[in-house]
């Protein structure tokens, strides 16, 4: 990203080290440093989290599940659970590119967007990264079979990074990408204007409409969707003793 350095800053380098992926110019665009960038932190909180509510479950169902109120209240407290962590760990990961960019004298250029972008940054990448764990979670449940949920909810989670990668028609490939959610943090393609305060120098490319609010609200219906799905499920999983 040696584009970065005509106008460095610590906001820059928030939006772009783990919220950029490239935009699809030709038939078919990958940079494999900065999807291995973007991807990896990702990948590996979706693996450690992967049967995070299954193991819970084989261990301790018969006690936990022995009546449906104590089924949803424990969804829910496990929900709870993988959120925090969930958000511990991508403040740490945003707070380890700021020092990164303090240590090597970038400046701050508004402490007001600095936070801002942190926080955006933070809400869009929690929230996707639930969704997937909870989809892999609700998944092993159903089948009994932790590794096999996980395989599958990775093949489908690396598949929605298509539209990233092969260009199409712009209206198309606008729309596949603002209703698609494991792109919702690429905070590049957003035109939000303290994010365009940065990017409109560098001739970022931006999609129309793709804001923070836009974001927000299509991970937020797909969140509902996928909680209102765990909780059907957990009300009628079987326990069976899987010691």
């Amino acid at each position: 990203m040696t584009f970065l350095a005509d106008k460095p800053s610590v906001e820059l380098l928030v939006i772009f080290t783990p919220n950029f992926l490239s935009y699809p110019e030709g038939k078919l665009t990958f940079d494999l440093i900065s999807f291995l960038i973007y991807i990896v932190p990702r990948l590996y909180i979706f693996i450690a989290f992967g049967d995070f509510f299954y193991e819970d479950f084989r261990i301790s169902s018969v006690y936990v599940f022995t009546r449906k109120d104590n089924r949803v209240r424990w969804f829910i407290d496990k929900l709870f659970q993988i959120s925090k962590d969930l958000v511990f760990y991508f403040v740490i990961i945003t707070v380890t590119v700021a020092i990164a960019a303090l240590v090597n004298n970038l400046p701050v250029l508004s402490v007001q967007h600095f936070l801002l972008i942190c926080t955006v940054s933070v809400v869009l990448n929690v929230i996707v990264i639930l969704i997937i764990i909870l989809l892999t979670n609700i998944l092993s449940l159903y089948i009994m079979n932790a590794e096999i949920s996980l395989f599958i909810t990775l093949l489908v989670y690396t598949f929605m990074y298509f539209p990233a990668f092969i260009k199409l028609s712009d209206s198309l490939q606008h729309l596949l990408i603002k209703i698609n959610p494991v792109l919702q943090a690429v905070l590049v393609w957003h035109n939000d204007g303290f994010l365009q305060k940065y990017l409109k120098p560098l001739d970022a490319p931006v999609i129309p409409g793709f804001n923070f609010y836009w974001s927000l609200l299509i991970l937020g219906m797909y969140l509902v969707l996928i909680i209102l799905a765990g909780i059907k499920m957990i009300k009628t999983v079987e326990i069976i003793d899987r010691k």
